[in-house]
């Protein structure tokens, strides 16, 4: 605060009185200079002045004179008594400035030791104020001081009360339970537990630290806060309604699975009705305008089983596209006689599968078993399953034949030598279900068939159709003339296709014949139709087999000639009769259906010929 003196100038008949006054911002100055209407001091006019008095210049009487390096910024002004009733008095500036400098001792005037000690008795008296005569300040609207500044207040924002109440790091509000809950380190800052863990885990051990004051801090520092009062949400509701939005999500997304699967379920029965319609659609088309195909036989693959021969008889495996070809064994540390399967797809050759100490005359597969049955001159069969012997049966007489019962899955036939048939159950086959003999005929049974008319049999000298009736059976005499080799069945076109050898004169020639089964509608018995027949070989010295051949639009009896070297394919239903060449009599033959491709298989004694029906033009 600027403080400034006024004393009245000296005067020897009257006392001069001094008194300071506080200068404050904004306030007038009481050094401003008399208007232009007041009196001038009589001492303008004279041209030389008084070393104790000057005229103020325009400069000073406008703005308080100011020392920037003096301590006390008080200045003393002098004014005579008598004139303090008035403005038009004389104003004397007076050099009693206290300039804070090395010459203000100079400057300042000599007075005397009594005006000093009224400066200070009248400073220290406060009443002497009412005593001071009246001042008469001008107001000039030109030099009139803007107000002084005033200084807001700072007063806290709203949200500076919500500090405490929100995690410092996310900056939303914990709650008293679940992940987000209130917790301190031992620094005292308040977190979400959640928060402050993720902020420690992405740090190294050494370097973790408070989020706010960054002191050392470690995961053990967490300590949970249980606060009297808590202004954060509860989060009891919140945690529970997560979990159950996540187990909505885990439903929804096994629903989402189960409706994928369902989706794909869905379009493999689309397609497949498309592939049964299509499949229908040319079966119609088929019956109403048949297609009739010509075709020839190539030469697909001739593989060698065995050198030392032993190869008899071979059946088809429609589940793995194998071919089980019976072969004698190479190993001469297990001598005997086994089964060589043979792959359709790649006519490689697989494993190998001993079964039995003397040769095999029979092998046969059953699809919905998934079972092959061997019988062999050692008196005992062999079933087979997944590659692996599984039981033994004695049957006490070495056996020509086998076969699968057609309607129960679980029972087969084997037979032997004196015309004998066993019946067995794979479920019980310590003894036979059923003995079958045929009246007059001691031979050999070469061939048996299970057809849904009964069992057909075949010996040397005659063959049978065993009906059952009651579980009793009951023999008929096929009407074909013998000596026979062997019988198959095609259960499409219920057919019989019975193979004859020459007379015993040898100007005949071996026969293939046909005979159609078909049951009497008053009476249901079998009736037997002869339809077709074929001559065959001029001799006949082996035991080969006949079978029966269908590809698309056309079918075929399979013979060997052993006279002519070559194995005949006799067409049916109008199909041209074929002849393929074969150095080696096939002693059996088979149909293999793969891929809407037709393959047959002849197989003499060491090696397998494999023949593939190629569609032509004409």
């Amino acid at each position: 605060m600027d403080y400034r003196s006024t004393t009245p100038p000296h005067s020897s008949s009257q006392a001069s009185s001094s008194v300071l006054i506080p200068e404050s911002p904004g306030s007038p100055n009481l050094l401003d200079s008399p208007s232009p209407s007041s009196p001038q001091p009589p001492w303008n006019d004279q041209p030389e002045q008084d070393s104790d008095t000057f005229p103020l210049p325009d400069a000073v009487a406008q703005s308080p004179a100011i020392n920037d390096n003096s301590n006390d910024s008080a200045a003393t002004v002098n004014y005579d008594a008598e004139n303090s009733n008035s403005m038009s008095h004389t104003w004397r500036r007076t050099d009693n400035i206290d300039l804070n400098d090395d010459n203000s001792n100079s400057i300042r005037p000599q007075s005397s030791q009594s005006d000093l000690a009224a400066v200070h008795s009248t400073t220290e008296e406060s009443n002497s104020l009412m005593s001071m005569p009246e001042v008469v300040i001008r107001k000039d609207k030109d030099l009139e001081e803007p107000p002084a500044k005033v200084r807001k207040l700072s007063t806290p924002k709203p949200n500076d009360d919500m500090d405490g109440e929100t995690c410092p790091i996310c900056l939303d509000s914990w709650g008293n339970s679940g992940e987000h809950r209130l917790v301190a380190l031992k620094c005292g800052h308040l977190f979400g537990a959640q928060c402050v863990e993720r902020w420690l885990k992405a740090q190294t051990s050494r370097e973790r630290s408070c989020p706010t004051c960054k002191s050392k801090a470690a995961l053990k520092d967490i300590r949970f806060i249980y606060a009297r009062r808590l202004v954060a949400a509860d989060s009891s509701q919140i945690t529970a309604l997560q979990k159950q939005v996540e187990l909505l999500q885990t439903e929804k997304s096994r629903a989402e699975l189960e409706l994928q699967k369902c989706r794909i379920a869905h379009r493999a029965c689309v397609l497949q009705l498309e592939v049964l319609r299509s499949t229908l659609m040319k079966s119609q088309v088929a019956k109403e305008q048949p297609v009739r195909k010509t075709w020839r036989f190539a030469l697909e693959k001739n593989l060698e089983i065995c050198k030392d021969g032993g190869c008899r008889v071979l059946t088809y495996n429609c589940r793995t596209y194998e071919l089980y070809v019976s072969q004698k064994s190479v190993n001469y540390l297990f001598p005997g006689y086994g089964i060589r399967k043979v792959s359709c797809v790649d006519y490689k050759l697989g494993q190998f599968v001993h079964l039995h100490p003397k040769p095999i005359r029979d092998i046969t597969y059953s699809q919905p078993r998934d079972l092959l049955l061997s019988v062999a001159l050692d008196s005992s069969a062999r079933i087979v399953e997944r590659g692996t012997p599984s039981a033994t049966i004695q049957c006490g007489m070495p056996l020509w034949s086998c076969s699968w019962d057609y309607l129960r899955s679980n029972e087969f036939y084997v037979g032997g030598v004196g015309g004998v048939i066993h019946q067995y159950d794979v479920r019980n086959h310590n003894m036979y279900i059923q003995r079958l003999t045929a009246p007059g005929d001691m031979s050999p049974v070469v061939s048996l068939c299970s057809t849904e008319f009964g069992l057909l049999s075949c010996q040397l000298n005659s063959c049978w159709l065993w009906v059952a009736n009651m579980r009793q059976w009951e023999p008929r005499a096929l009407p074909v003339d013998g000596p026979f080799m062997s019988l198959c069945y095609d259960s499409e076109s219920h057919r019989a296709l019975v193979s004859c050898r020459p007379g015993a004169n040898g100007s005949e020639r071996s026969r293939l014949t046909l005979c159609k089964l078909k049951a009497s509608v008053p009476s249901g018995e079998v009736l037997f139709e002869t339809e077709q027949s074929f001559a065959g070989s001029a001799r006949s010295t082996l035991m080969s087999r006949a079978s029966w051949v269908r590809a698309p639009g056309a079918s075929w009896v399979a013979a060997h000639s052993e006279s002519d070297s070559t194995l005949f394919l006799h067409g049916l239903d109008g199909a041209r009769t074929m002849s393929l060449p074969a150095a080696e009599p096939a002693l059996d033959v088979c149909s293999v259906q793969l891929n809407g491709d037709t393959v047959v298989a002849a197989l003499s004694e060491s090696r397998l010929r494999l023949y593939k029906a190629v569609p032509t033009n004409s």
